[in-house]
């Protein structure tokens, strides 16, 4: 009886493995050079674009029942605002939208939007923000003394100076490129109100300010 050859199994079965990790192998490379040159492509079209920031400004503000005591600050104020989207081929959506109102370094009131705000491209909106001041803003008054008097002296004379701040999420679109969002901070600063002639009312004097907006 003749001996058999001996067969070497592990020849014939490690070429097909291989052969099958160099398909995927090659296909993981084509995927992942794919996604870098379609993420160059979209950083480039929104290169291009170069969209400007919506820009923000306080109409107007109102206030009713007004007043100011040892042990008490309350009132209702009303915050106008118009929201311009200059981009003629981006819209834009304003949401997650924080509003503070400030007298000097204390904040007052505050208040959230929750409906998102949306812009479409070369437009503006109107978005009015009512804030009740809050009794605790008194305590913090209170603890420095100069602040609260000056409060009540500014009062007095009929013009009180608030600040209003924000933070916004912004989201930018077009067309079928992947939205882009950024976050800003928006100050709206030295806006004297008027008390007169009634102290417990008051009105935004001028015509309005601008604000400014910083990532």
């Amino acid at each position: 009886m003749e001996p058999q050859p001996l067969t070497n199994t592990n020849a014939t079965t490690s070429a097909p493995n291989s052969s099958a990790f160099g398909i995927i192998r090659r296909l993981t490379w084509t995927f992942v050079l794919l996604f870098l040159l379609l993420t160059v492509i979209i950083s480039i079209a929104w290169s291009v674009m170069d969209p400007h920031r919506p820009r923000f400004r306080v109409s107007t503000i109102s206030v009713s029942n007004f007043n100011v005591s040892d042990s008490d600050l309350k009132g209702v104020l009303e915050v106008e605002l118009n929201i311009t989207n200059p981009n003629k081929k981006v819209e834009i959506t304003v949401d997650q939208f924080y509003v503070w109102v400030f007298y000097s370094s204390v904040g007052v009131s505050s208040a959230i939007l929750l409906p998102p705000i949306y812009l479409k491209r070369s437009s503006d909106k109107g978005v009015k923000i009512k804030f009740s001041l809050e009794n605790s803003s008194i305590t913090k008054l209170a603890r420095n003394k100069v602040l609260y008097n000056d409060l009540v002296k500014d009062w007095n004379k009929g013009i009180v100076n608030f600040d209003v701040k924000m933070i916004v999420r912004i989201v930018y679109e077009a067309g079928i490129l992947p939205s882009r969002e950024k976050f800003l901070d928006i100050y709206c600063g030295n806006l004297d109100v008027g008390f007169v002639p009634t102290k417990d009312t008051g009105k935004l004097l001028g015509i309005g300010k601008d604000c400014h907006a910083e990532i």
